[in-house]
């Protein structure tokens, strides 16, 4: 059976989408989503310093299970503030620390990325006094482009695979979802993002690819693609702009946290969809059977 998507995403249809997703945005932004979500970790810093490193990190990690990559960063950062706080470590970064990582490891992540990591960002604030200073004004494909080349540039040493996925590329086709997400708590001003860099625009900002935004994405008709890449975060983008042209990602929490939280199971069914602000508006497939099963295409694909 073909299941049929989305209508158009017409004029009728974009005022419909920005009052249903008004109305989940404002249900998101709970203590409970936060506690999830991997901005309270930089959110629990004042030194904008502080905050950057403890950003980067955060969202570097953010990948995978939740429960899984949150101890990690827990981990790191406990390591930081007993020397001082995430830029005071940095800053004086040097083989004893590097030493003990060694046993640090996150699924493709192990110690000598970690220890990679720090020592670009060290590079980085010998430089200058704030990362957001690689971060030019303008359209994010141009401005994160430009930042990770010369993070590539700046880069110590060889990096490893691993390590490398940090340093996703625009122009090679990622999502780059962290980046973006990174992007976003930088740049954005709320109750949930930080809002410290005052020289980006969220005008300019593209939506952060996880998941669940790429799954709901479908189901809302912002992009008939299935591909998680810069393409696709573009046009998903592009959608939203039609209902907030000054700040197009910021519906990025809400969504995301209707697949984080377990709310959005990916398919119909009646008695969880009927309680959502966007079942008027949600073509999500009817739940999977042993003669239907489910089709990840349209859901998306995990990418990092």
């Amino acid at each position: 059976m073909t299941v049929p998507g989305p209508p158009a995403l017409t004029a009728a249809r974009t005022r419909a989408l920005a009052r249903h997703l008004e109305a989940v945005h404002v249900l998101a932004a709970t203590d409970a989503n936060l506690a999830r979500d991997p901005v309270r970790f930089p959110r629990a810093y004042t030194d904008p310093r502080d905050i950057e490193v403890a950003a980067v990190l955060s969202a570097q990690l953010a990948y995978g299970r939740v429960d899984l990559f949150g101890p990690v960063i827990a981990r790191l950062l406990a390591v930081a503030d007993a020397h001082g706080g995430p830029a005071a470590y940095v800053v004086g970064f040097d083989d004893a620390r590097a030493a003990a990582l060694a046993d640090v490891v996150y699924r493709w992540n192990r110690g000598e990325d970690f220890v990679l990591l720090f020592r670009l960002l060290q590079v980085v604030y010998q430089r200058h006094a704030t990362l957001g200073a690689l971060f030019l004004p303008g359209p994010a494909s141009r401005s994160l482009g430009v930042a990770i080349d010369v993070l590539r540039e700046l880069t110590p040493g060889t990096p490893s695979r691993g390590f490398r996925t940090w340093l996703a590329h625009p122009e090679d086709g990622s999502a780059c979802k962290r980046w973006l997400m990174f992007l976003r708590w930088m740049v954005r001003r709320d109750g949930m993002d930080l809002g410290l860099w005052a020289h980006l625009s969220p005008r300019d900002l593209v939506i952060p690819l996880d998941t669940h935004v790429m799954r709901l994405s479908g189901f809302l008709g912002l992009t008939q693609r299935t591909d998680a890449s810069w393409r696709t975060a573009e046009e998903v983008t592009g959608a939203l702009r039609r209902l907030d042209p000054l700040d197009p990602v910021r519906f990025d929490f809400a969504l995301a946290h209707l697949g984080i939280s377990g709310t959005c199971l990916g398919h119909r069914e009646a008695t969880v969809c009927a309680a959502c602000p966007l079942d008027p508006i949600c073509a999500a497939p009817p739940a999977p059977t042993a003669s239907a099963p489910a089709t990840p295409a349209r859901a998306g694909r995990r990418r990092s």
